[in-house]
C-alpha cells in the first residue's frame, strides 16, 4: 500500500515512456494522472487566449513559459489533492522555478528521471500514430497496426500529433537539454531523487518502481 497523498514527479526527454509508465501506476495503484501535455491540448482546444498562447509555442517545439504552465498547473493539482488522491505528475515540473511553485503547494514523495538514448526517444516519437476514437496508440517501429494506417480496434484512420515531426522533436529536445538539466540539478541530493534507465522498455523497470513505492 502507498499513502493516499504520494505525489510522484515524471521527468524525461519526449518519447522516454512517462506516458506507459504513468499508465501501469494508475493500473496498480490507482493515482490521478496529471499530464501537462494533456492538459494543455485540452486548454489549446477551448481556444480561449491562454489556449491561443499556448498552441503558438507548442508548435514551435519550444516548452511552456513558467508563468503560463504554473497556472494550468496549479488547480488541477489543488483539486486532486483536496480528494485526497495519489498523483502522478508527467512533465511537471521542468524547471527549478516550476519545481519551487510545486513544493509550495506540495512536496513530491518520488521524482523519478527516466534516462533513455534519444535515437530511441526520435523513433518512439516520429512513428507514434493515434485512433482520434477510442485513443489507441501504435508506433510505425515497434508496435504496428494490423493494416497500416488504421486501428485495430475500430477501423478508424490514425492521426499523427501536429508536434510529432522532426524539426519539432529537435527543438523540444534541445530545450529539454538545456533547461531541464537544473531541474536534476535542483532534486539531485534529494532523497526522492532516483535515476531510472529504461531503455529496454517500462516493464523492464516496474519492479524497481515498485519497490521505490513501498
Amino acid at each position: 500500500m502507498i499513502n493516499k497523498q504520494t505525489i510522484v514527479v515524471l521527468i524525461g526527454v519526449p518519447g522516454c515512456g512517462k506516458g506507459t509508465l504513468a499508465s501501469n501506476l494508475i493500473k496498480e495503484y490507482g493515482f490521478k494522472h496529471i499530464s501537462t501535455g494533456d492538459l494543455f491540448r485540452a486548454t489549446i482546444k477551448k481556444n480561449t487566449p491562454l489556449g491561443i498562447r499556448l498552441r503558438n509555442i507548442v508548435t514551435s517545439g519550444a516548452l511552456v513559459d513558467d508563468q503560463t504552465t504554473n497556472e494550468v498547473m496549479k488547480s488541477e493539482i489543488e483539486k486532486l489533492l483536496a480528494q485526497k488522491h495519489s498523483i502522478i505528475l508527467d512533465g511537471y515540473p521542468r524547471t527549478k522555478e516550476q519545481a519551487k511553485f510545486l513544493e509550495a503547494i506540495i512536496k513530491p514523495s518520488l521524482v523519478l528521471l527516466i534516462n533513455i538514448d534519444h535515437e530511441l526517444a526520435e523513433k518512439r516519437i516520429l512513428g507514434r500514430r493515434l485512433c482520434p476514437l477510442c485513443g489507441a496508440v501504435y508506433n510505425t517501429y515497434f508496435n504496428k497496426s494490423k493494416v497500416d494506417g488504421l486501428c485495430d480496434k475500430d477501423n478508424a484512420k490514425l492521426i499523427v500529433r501536429k508536434d510529432d515531426n522532426l524539426e519539432s522533436l529537435k527543438a523540444r529536445m534541445d530545450v529539454y537539454d538545456n533547461v531541464t538539466k537544473q531541474l536534476t540539478d535542483y532534486y539531485h541530493n534529494e532523497p526522492c531523487f532516483h535515476k531510472i534507465d529504461a531503455n529496454q522498455g517500462i516493464a523492464s523497470i516496474m519492479p524497481l518502481i515498485r519497490s521505490l513505492l513501498k
